[in-house]
């Protein structure tokens, strides 16, 4: 992702060649690659070493210019990225839905920016669009490094060259305390940020250093490892990413796939780049910087358009990604990247007019777009996040009751859970004719006394359930519980949650209140029912009485999303006709699920209310009923789904029937 030098190593190419691929792959969800992110950790370092090659030794010979360096980085990167980037905004109207081009609209700016990590930073979330729709999500890589190179050469230059090695050793110590200790309490911040990852560039840097110091004392250029230590090096490269170590990311990976990177740059084997084996990755490696660049954009928009059964994109359509990505990557590197490159042009004040002018453009194309082309239909709106009675209901710490989460101050109804208890409010709110509602909600959160499930952290920016968070959540719970013995108007609760995340076992395991094990327990059915029970006798005990609505009929597909492109006309591929759910597919992918809420009903004696009876058939269930989106994502219901709902199965008065 840096520059390219004139006579290139082959081992650096075949480096950056095997750093693509593993990417490229890994997005592609092809061959098996269960850390294939960790290219970019191969990246970072081969970026930090390269660029301060560059630097340092322009400021050892006294001829480093930072206008110089700086025309050069744009004329390295702008040009095939801009192309990139507006091909990607002129396609992205016919493939995107109307959330997904908006937030695409902040994305580009940040891309055009190189502030991409801040703008992927804040869009993370749960109900935030996810990750994998977002066609430039890539460019938090590319950020992070420009940051890098903004600040590299003036450090440099601030720091005398006898210190250099020293401050990048405290530099990297330093960033690696960040990233250990972000990893806990931020993770997602940690992922995107510079001063948690700028480690990674770092290790490169010293590199660098080291050599640029010998070269400079009249000695060899490093004290290259020997054999051993490259097969070591190789072998950790080839294997970590099929194999990874347990642990967050990033971790224990990262630092040992960027040693290795540094070991097998240090080493320059004339053995390694004479090899024929390295020859085609050291080709692939001349253009990984277009390939990087093009390669998200085309999964991502295949990702929005496919609404077919299953979470997945199908294999043939994930190889034919691939094989467009090399493609178009190659078409940008001859007649874009590589030309532009070698050009022969001076920085002048028209030119940079016309980059600052190309860039507003650019940045333009979206809200143009939104501006000109008509929109009879607010889907945006329609699909907004159903958060219940307001955005300030979705709580983070302990629950309090607040009057924007209410609609009396001598609420007899309680709603408790996490997402799919916030969709129920707006319904609830319609036709309940008792002395009022209360929402006690935090999302993901379900109303598990003692127990609460957390994510073995995965690299993808995402909702990322550490250890702090599954506290945060048992903490919320025992807080609801403890208001409602100071809250004699309740008569009734509403329990409610997806419960997926307390019964699915992949990437899950639980958290219990008072266990001083740092080591979480597996997630079993028993643990999360036995949590339920507690819930249920504790409201009980009170003298309340307590009702579970299970979660309406959900497959692995957005719901909301099939309906708005097939209602918008977007770009789509799969799916069945009218977005309806295959009753046969929603029983088996929902079965443990599903098992756990009829073990809640007979063994724990909870009466449950189901959405099944009013939107299934025997063969399938309706996504839209009465000209109304009834779903706004894969299983919550939108504002109107929930009133129409609530309405058509008299939800209030089942409430009263079934609660004890």
């Amino acid at each position: 992702m840096s520059d390219n030098a004139k006579h290139a190593r082959a081992d650096i190419q075949a480096l950056r060649g095997l750093a693509v691929l593993l990417v490229v792959l890994y997005h592609a969800k092809i061959g098996g690659l269960a850390a294939g992110y960790l290219g970019v950790d191969i990246f970072f370092v081969i970026s930090g070493y390269l660029i301060t090659q560059l630097v340092g030794s322009g400021i050892l010979r006294g001829d480093f210019s930072f206008r110089e360096f700086y025309f050069r980085r744009a004329k390295r990167l702008l040009p095939a990225a801009y192309a990139t980037f507006a091909l990607t905004a002129v396609l992205a109207p016919w493939f995107l839905n109307q959330e997904e081009l908006r937030d695409f609209g902040t994305q580009l700016a940040g891309a055009v920016t190189f502030t991409g990590n801040f703008v992927l930073w804040q869009q993370t979330g749960y109900f935030e669009g996810t990750s994998d729709l977002k066609p430039l999500l890539h460019v938090w890589s590319l950020a992070i490094e420009e940051q890098y190179y903004f600040l590299l050469p003036a450090a440099l230059l601030m720091v005398r060259p006898s210190r250099w090695i020293s401050g990048a050793v405290v530099l990297i110590i330093l960033s690696l305390g960040l990233c250990i200790l972000g990893g806990i309490v931020k993770p997602v911040a940690t992922f995107y940020l510079l001063p948690t990852r700028a480690w990674e560039l770092l290790i490169g840097s010293l590199g660098a250093l080291w050599t640029l110091r010998a070269s400079a004392n009249g000695q060899k250029p490093t004290a290259a490892p020997g054999r051993p230590v490259l097969l070591l090096s190789l072998a950790c490269l080839l294997l970590l990413p099929f194999f990874p170590l347990d642990g967050a990311h990033p971790g224990w990976n990262a630092f040992l796939v960027c040693a290795a990177t540094l070991m097998v740059i240090l080493c320059n084997s004339p053995w390694l780049n004479a090899a024929h084996a390295v020859r085609p990755l050291a080709r692939i490696g001349d253009f990984s910087y277009s390939l990087y660049l093009v390669h998200w954009p085309v999964i991502a928009f295949v990702r929005n358009s496919w609404v077919g059964s299953g979470a997945e994109v199908p294999l043939y359509l994930r190889l034919a990604t691939v094989v467009l990505s090399f493609i178009a990557a190659f078409l940008l590197y001859r007649f874009i990247e590589d030309p532009v490159r070698k050009s022969n042009f001076a920085l002048s004040t028209p030119l940079v007019g016309k980059t600052v002018l190309t860039s507003v453009l650019l940045v333009s194309i979206i809200p143009l777009t939104m501006s000109f082309v008509p929109q009879h239909v607010d889907y945006s709106m329609i699909r907004r996040t159903n958060f219940g009675f307001s955005e300030a209901c979705e709580y983070t710490t302990a629950f309090r009751s607040r009057p924007e989460c209410r609609s009396s101050a001598t609420p007899d109804l309680l709603v408790w859970g996490d997402s799919y208890a916030m969709h129920l409010v707006p319904g609830l709110l319609g036709e309940w004719q008792g002395g009022g509602v209360i929402q006690a909600t935090m999302s993901q959160c379900g109303p598990f006394l003692g127990l609460a499930p957390k994510n073995l952290v995965k690299p993808e920016a995402g909702m990322y359930k550490t250890r702090a968070w599954a506290e945060s959540c048992i903490a919320f719970n025992q807080s609801v519980m403890d208001f409602l013995r100071s809250a004699p108007s309740i008569r009734i609760v509403v329990l409610s949650s997806p419960f997926s995340q307390y019964v699915t076992r992949e990437n899950q395991e639980f958290v219990v209140a008072g266990d001083s094990q740092p080591a979480s327990r597996p997630v079993t059915a028993a643990a999360a029912l036995a949590g339920l029970h507690r819930t249920v006798s504790g409201i009980r005990s009170l003298g309340k009485s307590v009702v579970l609505v299970a979660p309406p009929p959900s497959s692995d597909f957005n719901v909301g999303g099939c309906l708005e492109r097939h209602l918008s006309g977007a770009f789509v591929l799969g799916g069945r006709p009218g977005c309806l759910i295959s009753r046969a597919e929603y029983l088996a992918k929902r079965a443990d699920v599903l098992s756990f809420i009829r073990s809640a009903e007979s063994d724990a004696d909870i009466p449950v209310i189901r959405f099944d009876p009013w939107l299934c058939d025997a063969l399938s269930c309706k996504t839209m009923l009465d000209g109304t989106m009834v779903y706004r994502d894969g299983g919550h219901f939108s504002y109107a789904g929930s009133r129409l709902m609530a309405a058509r199965m008299q939800l209030a008065r089942l409430i009263q029937e079934k609660a004890k």
